[in-house]
């Protein structure tokens, strides 16, 4: 995440430039791999919804995020991306669809591509709507982050993850 001040907001890079990998999240994708599992990102990007960047722009900092993992030893398996959003600017994404987390669309679209167990996988994630992607998918669920369990009460009727873990690399050493 980048902070914008003119903004005063945090969202996914705008530029190639400000992407950068989180520290240790190579060497937990890399002792995931080695375990025997398939890694996919799942993630909402609606930055080009919201004029923000342009697809090529996009496609360019995915493109940094694939190098900067090979640089360090790592790799993804396939790569899933929603660019709707409810509230686009851009007419062509302004949608409520069934891909954009909490809903488990690119988790199921991926299981189906890829041959994936969904009962014997993990999501992982930093935000509420992995979690609940996860559930919604069939998947175990781990929190990412900083995680204050007496305020899951204000979820409402959101279910707790299986398990939270500091970081990446926490969560991979947990993950069996």
């Amino acid at each position: 995440m980048v902070y914008y001040p003119d903004h005063g907001i945090m969202d996914s890079p705008f530029v190639p430039s400000q992407m950068e990998l989180l520290h240790g999240a190579a060497k937990a994708l890399a002792s995931l791999k080695k375990k025997g599992f398939l890694l996919v990102v799942v993630s909402n990007q609606p930055g080009v919804a919201k004029g923000n960047l342009s697809a090529k722009t996009f496609k360019s900092i995915v493109r940094r995020f694939v190098a900067l993992l090979a640089k360090e030893g790592a790799a993804v398996d396939a790569k899933y991306f929603c660019f709707h959003h409810p509230h686009a600017t851009v007419a062509k994404f302004r949608s409520r669809c069934a891909c954009r987390k909490p809903k488990p669309g690119l988790i199921k679209e991926a299981a189906k591509a890829l041959s994936i167990d969904l009962k014997r996988s993990f999501m992982v994630g930093d935000g509420v709507v992995d979690v609940q992607a996860g559930r919604a998918a069939g998947c175990k669920t781990v929190f990412v982050g900083m995680f204050k369990p007496e305020l899951w009460r204000f979820y409402g009727n959101i279910k707790k993850p299986d398990f939270v873990a500091k970081s990446l690399l926490h969560a991979s050493g947990k993950i069996r």
